[in-house]
């Protein structure tokens, strides 16, 4: 008999974005995927761990000072699969694996290079299911900063000057920020590689902008975006564009609001809307886990 699915996330962490993301909303995912083949999937809390399971382990739960988790799962008779997210891959940690869940194509050829002995799944991440598809205005010039305040550069001094909005995003709407997203066909993400630190960094800025059908801008170094985007997406400026330089920037695109470039950006964005899409990430868990014979054995 096939094995249920559970996805393991830290209790005391579970409404970080990591747990409710790609724990409680992808485990949802899982659950209409596995229900057309008999399969069932729970949600399960690191302190109260399942047994004889395919057990996809949240970054959250991985992350525990013991880190102890992936050899308490082992020793129940579950099937350890690591989805570490953005975060670093310690040697003691990634011994307990089985296999590995990649959310970004970057990190997917990390792993694959890494850990050439063991599977890797690429399940990119998704745009948060929570936010409503009430697209954006496209009547006039509207830039906004959707996330933490300390992820990007230069937002003082561009929300001091006017040149944009900022709304810290978290994993609940108590700000409003979900209904703010309409106002806003601009979405400001520019962060350079040295902002980071270690790991790697799916594209949420972008899936959110493009779930609204906004564009967005990033830093050149963004290795993700420009994966997603493409080198030639003309909304990326090198990482040395200072406060002062970049308000000129925005000042421009505005003064173009609609031009040729603005037009590309879209196109780029309409892309990046579907890849990140429930129904896109639906259909790559069927092929993946439920009709790929290369990984079958290991997961049922």
């Amino acid at each position: 008999m096939a094995r249920d699915f559970a996805f393991v996330v830290d209790r005391k962490a579970q409404r970080a974005g990591s747990a409710h993301l790609r724990g409680r909303q992808l485990a949802r995912l899982f659950a209409e995927v596995a229900a057309d083949y008999g399969r069932a999937v729970r949600y399960a809390f690191s302190d109260d761990l399942p047994r004889d399971a395919v057990a996809i382990v949240n970054k959250t739960a991985l992350m525990q000072s013991d880190r102890s988790v992936p050899q308490q799962l082992r020793e129940a008779g579950c099937t350890v699969l690591m989805d570490f997210i953005d975060g670093p891959l310690p040697a003691a940690t990634t011994a307990q694996a089985d296999g590995f869940i990649a959310c970004s194509a970057l990190q997917s050829r990390h792993l694959r290079a890494a850990f050439p002995d063991r599977p890797v799944i690429h399940i990119p991440h998704h745009v948060d299911l929570d936010i409503p598809t009430t697209p954006c205005q496209w009547e006039r010039f509207a830039c906004g900063y959707f996330g933490n305040p300390d992820n990007a550069a230069h937002l003082a001094a561009l929300q001091e000057s006017g040149a944009l909005t900022v709304w810290e995003a978290k994993t609940t709407n108590k700000n409003g920020w979900y209904q703010a997203l309409p106002d806003f066909n601009l979405h400001y993400a520019f962060r350079p590689r040295r902002m980071w630190g270690a790991g790697f960094k799916p594209f949420t800025k972008g899936f959110v902008a493009a779930h609204v059908g906004a564009v967005i801008l990033v830093a050149e170094s963004d290795e993700e975006a420009t994966e997603l985007l493409g080198a030639d997406y003309p909304l990326r400026l090198p990482d040395e564009t200072d406060a002062g330089t970049m308000q000129a920037r925005l000042a421009d695109l505005s003064g173009r609001f609609g031009d040729p470039d603005w037009q590309l950006a879209r196109q780029r964005m309409q892309r990046l809307r579907v890849i990140s899409s429930a129904e896109y990430i639906r259909n790559l868990i069927r092929s993946q886990f439920f009709e790929d014979s290369g990984i079958s054995d290991l997961v049922r």
